[in-house]
């Protein structure tokens, strides 16, 4: 167990799955993990005594997601983060389909983001219009509510 305060936790020296050179991963990490610990330890501060029983992730091969075991909240580690690389991979779907996997995830303007918001803000406005279109006494109105 560390005698660390938990805010005081750092990654950077980190062996585990080449998490030192991920700098965005480590820098991401590094703000969340401790305040995860830090509320924890507002919740009681006795919360570093006592094992917690958790599902630990210790690989991303079929053996390795479904660990159970007692651990120290101080004392878990989030280090399996990234999947080995497979030479000649390709991705089995999709509008990639056959493109070589992407070995590193697209930053926060990326494709993946740009998917989810649109869909995210499209689809409940889309629902929202048709109720509104349906509901409208008058042609003016509708125009006036779909504003």
């Amino acid at each position: 167990m560390t005698s660390e305060k938990p805010s005081q936790l750092r990654y950077s020296n980190s062996q585990q799955c080449g998490l030192s050179s991920d700098h965005r991963c480590l820098k991401g990490l590094e703000q969340w993990h401790p305040e995860f610990l830090d509320w924890w330890h507002e919740w009681d501060r006795r919360f570093s005594e006592f094992p917690v029983y958790l599902r630990t992730a210790v690989s991303v091969e079929r053996d390795g997601w479904a660990q159970f075991g007692y651990v120290k909240m101080p004392d878990y580690r989030w280090g399996v983060l990234l999947a080995p690389q497979i030479e000649g991979r390709t991705i089995g779907f999709g509008h990639y389909m056959g493109e070589p996997v992407w070995q590193k995830s697209w930053g926060t303007s990326g494709k993946a983001e740009t998917v989810i918001v649109i869909q995210g803000d499209t689809e409940p406005a889309s629902v929202e219009h048709n109720v509104t279109r349906q509901n409208s006494t008058s042609l003016y109105d509708f125009a006036i509510y779909s504003r």
